[in-house]
């Protein structure tokens, strides 16, 4: 039973899931087969011990009858599609929008005005007692056609106001849903390889928007998201500053299931600019996290993300704030999923020894990590061939610089942004081996100034600057 579809589905449910599905099954609404009625119940005491064939359940429901393979397919698959059923009533049932909607569609087609003008009120008043989602914009639409249909249903010759508002609630759907797609398109785009695409009549739809703001304070916010990802240079840093004021001027009004989203976008933003040389952003960045950890909007299932964890850190070293980065690394570790704990703590400390000079505890760190994300995989590669430079092992420096150089190229899971931003560091450390004069020295200074992506700048910039210059480099 336990690989049947029906097993399968079963062994989902709770068991304040099992009482209801009982009840389900047992009313004459739903179901009048006393078979199937047997089967659930023979099922439900069973649970969660599906270990048996269908032969055996079968003879344990009929123990005087020979096994009827027709018959049993026949019942699993009822008990199934009632199982099915069972679950689309009980979603329906928890979303009280939708419960009322449609009662006010039948009430208005058995023309029941007074009933229909009470539930209406009253729905009315609980949508605008709500705070701004995507899910409100649409609820708000459905709400506006159901008044047009009952309109409709009246007959009658006259101006009908709600088709105005039809429209008007269908182009704040329209335009939030779409930008907010066209907003997650862009961003996998920047991650991972795709064949994504955003459409002209998008870009036309967001510029127009521009001209003409919105007065949904969430659409504005996802079309200062569309622009500033969209928009590049100083504009798209326009549209971020728009959209910290946006922010901090509407967070109050947006529903919370929004919030985590729209920090997510702003903070990715502004570590683009960090990972591309603009370290004005660093502060704007870790103030977001800060803001966004503090109010659990980062916490997902009553986790935080270990990219999350390991941003932070990476944003606080950057400033220099090393006791507070270890405080950080050990208060919050607890909150971090099972299967990231080992490596994001262990990479994290590794990080935060290096910025202190403790080599060795940095070693010693590194070797803890299973790699359970790609990004601990190259990220200690790059901190393993920092701290080989810092205690001279220049042999094992070159040897972990060409390998992992090769590892880039033939990976081709990685992001074309994220590859390039190692494959930069690679090339540009090689480099500073073999400078010999100061005339290629300052070359390079400004080469490792102005590429772009690259990862571990400041690193380089300090190393380089630092380098000695030989006639004649042995690398």
């Amino acid at each position: 039973m336990r690989t049947s579809k029906l097993g399968q589905l079963l062994l989902t449910f709770n068991n304040s899931d099992w009482k209801r599905f009982i009840e389900f099954i047992d009313s004459p609404y739903f179901n009048r087969n006393d078979e199937v009625i047997a089967l659930g119940y023979f099922l439900f005491n069973l649970y969660p011990d599906f270990e048996m064939s269908k032969e055996e359940v079968f003879q344990r429901c009929y123990p005087e009858q020979p096994f009827d393979g027709q018959r049993m397919g026949y019942l699993m698959n009822y008990l199934l599609k009632l199982a099915e059923q069972f679950l689309a009533v009980e979603r329906f049932c928890k979303d009280e929008f939708q419960s009322s909607r449609f009662t006010l569609l039948e009430l208005s087609e058995k023309k029941l005005q007074k009933h229909y003008e009470f539930l209406k009120r009253k729905v009315g008043k609980a949508l605008d007692e709500k705070m701004y989602s995507s899910k409100l914009a649409m609820q708000r639409f459905q709400f506006a056609e159901i008044e047009m249909i009952h309109f409709s249903n009246q007959k009658v010759r006259r101006f009908d106001p709600s088709m105005q508002q039809v429209y008007d609630e269908l182009n704040n759907y329209y335009y939030l849903q779409i930008l907010k797609y066209a907003c997650a398109l862009l961003s996998w785009e920047l991650v991972v390889k795709g064949n994504f695409k955003v459409s002209a009549i998008t870009d036309s739809m967001a510029n127009a928007l521009i001209e003409d703001p919105p007065s949904l304070p969430i659409i504005r916010i996802f079309l200062s998201i569309y622009k500033t990802i969209r928009t590049h240079g100083a504009d798209g840093e326009n549209y971020f500053d728009d959209l910290l004021g946006f922010i901090d001027k509407y967070e109050p009004k947006i529903h919370k299931d929004e919030i985590p989203e729209i920090y997510t976008y702003a903070i990715n933003f502004g570590v683009r600019k960090i990972r591309s040389g603009r370290d004005e952003y660093t502060l704007k960045v870790l103030d977001l996290y800060r803001r966004a950890i503090d109010k659990r909007y980062l916490f997902n299932g009553g986790y935080l993300s270990h990219w999350t964890y390991t941003n932070v850190v990476k944003l606080a070293l950057l400033q220099n704030r090393y006791e507070w980065t270890e405080a950080f690394i050990h208060d919050y570790k607890e909150y971090l999923a099972p299967k990231f704990y080992e490596d994001a703590f262990h990479f994290n400390l590794a990080d935060l020894y290096f910025s202190r000079t403790r080599y060795n505890e940095v070693l010693d760190q590194l070797q803890h990590l299973s790699f359970s994300d790609p990004y601990y995989n190259l990220g200690s590669r790059m901190i393993l061939i920092k701290t080989f430079y810092e205690l001279d092992q220049m042999e094992s420096v070159l040897s972990y610089l060409a390998s992992f150089t090769k590892f880039l190229q033939r990976n081709k899971g990685l992001s074309n942004t994220y590859q390039q931003t190692c494959l930069n560091f690679c090339k540009l450390l090689h480099q500073i081996l073999k400078v010999n004069s100061e005339q290629k020295k300052d070359k390079l200074i400004r080469e490792v100034e102005q590429t772009k992506p690259l990862a571990e700048r400041n690193w380089l910039l300090s190393t380089l600057k630092a380098q000695k210059i030989n006639p004649v480099s042995k690398y």
